[in-house]
């Protein structure tokens, strides 16, 4: 595994993933912006008990990390080829990743009664559209790397 190329990848699919979900959440005018949803959810929560502001750096960094993760395991799965490295694999393991998280941030909503209701189906549909861009470009990445 080469770290700076899961760094890159992480970062510039993270940062693609998160331009979509704030485009989508303005035109929608809807909350879909995970690093303010983490920094919510942080906050209210009782388990933690910290003080964060929506713009709070600590959602930020918490996505970025989750973004790392994801792209770690894309590459485990290219490497034992499981899956192939090609647009294709990025596409449906960004759909994969997708699905885990709707089910990361059910589990989140669901452990904290405090956060204000969204309108889930269609956070979560715009949710794993932004993690098949995530997809996409993770494996673009290595694929010009």
């Amino acid at each position: 595994m080469e770290i700076t190329r899961i760094f890159v990848s992480g970062f510039v699919a993270t940062s693609a993933m998160t331009a979509f979900s704030y485009i989508v959440s303005n035109i929608r005018n809807k909350q879909f912006r995970e690093p303010e949803l983490l920094n919510k959810l942080l906050s209210k929560s009782n388990f933690f008990r910290l003080e964060l502001s929506k713009t709070s750096i600590a959602g930020w960094i918490l996505h970025y990390i989750i973004g790392w993760i994801f792209v770690v395991l894309f590459e485990l799965i290219w490497n034992i080829e499981l899956i192939p490295l090609s647009v294709l694999s990025g596409i449906l393991l960004g759909f994969a990743a997708g699905i885990i998280g709707v089910l990361g941030w059910q589990i989140m909503f669901s452990l904290n009664k405090n956060v204000k209701k969204i309108k889930w189906s269609e956070y979560y549909f715009q949710l794993i559209i932004a993690h098949i861009i995530f997809g996409i470009c993770a494996v673009g990445i290595y694929l010009i790397w």
